[in-house]
């Protein structure tokens, strides 16, 4: 029996899932989170604090117990390949904690969202897509890419330890660099299709890391509907 599958991991989970589900420590308002979708129609993306250290610290202990598995090292085209270096868990069980902050969050973006001066059209938005990534300290990150298509709206990156420089830039060669400083406990926003005034997908970036970088992923994936949690 697998770890995700034992009996002892599932009740843990749920009891964790619970306690997120009515967390009340986030620094992150609506306000605060309005205002900073709305300043993605002129930047490709800004950080918030969103969680205190001790939060990021049990989920640090809750996503080391996921099954990880390696990252293709080279992805895309032949002609635009990524290169990746780093450790990802893409089937997040539905009974752990992070879908209960994905909910909580995405309540707390669809509020932000329903003024129509942020988004193009009414939307069902929600994160029914999460992706947790571990860079272990001297990997070489992820080389420019964009995200897909189907993410849209905005999507979100929860940092929850170490370091590295994550950077948004012109083109998939990394020309004008710039990073965009996050420690743990931030949630940094990308613009995606769909918000008011966001214009093409932003080229990023993950280049020297030094102290172990966790990082959950989550977006709203179009193509899965309201009804799929994954």
């Amino acid at each position: 029996m697998s770890l995700i599958q034992s009996p002892h991991y599932m009740r843990d989970m749920v009891n964790e899932f619970d306690w997120l589900a009515h967390l009340k420590a986030s620094p992150l308002g609506q306000d605060q989170l309005r205002c900073a979708l709305s300043s993605l129609s002129t930047q490709d993306m800004v950080a918030v604090p969103c969680l205190e250290k001790g939060v990021c610290r049990v989920l640090v202990r809750l996503v080391d117990a996921l099954p990880f598995r390696p990252a293709r090292p080279v992805t895309g085209s032949s002609t635009s390949p990524v290169f990746q270096d780093f450790q990802l868990c893409y089937d997040v069980p539905v009974t752990h904690a992070l879908w209960g902050l994905a909910e909580s969050l995405g309540r707390l973006f669809r509020a932000a969202l329903s003024s129509d001066s942020l988004v193009e059209a009414p939307t069902a938005f929600r994160f029914n897509d999460l992706i947790v990534q571990r860079y272990t300290a001297g990997c070489r990150g992820i080389s420019p890419h964009r995200d897909h298509a189907r993410y849209v709206v905005v999507v979100a990156i929860l940092v929850l330890s170490g370091d590295g420089e994550f950077c948004v830039c012109q083109d998939r060669s990394g020309d004008a660099a710039v990073e965009v400083p996050a420690r743990p406990g931030d949630l940094v926003l990308m613009r995606a299709p769909g918000l008011r005034g966001a214009g093409r997908r932003p080229f990023h970036l993950l280049r020297n890391v030094t102290r172990c970088r966790r990082t959950v992923g989550l977006r709203y994936d179009v193509e899965k509907g309201a009804g799929g949690l994954k």
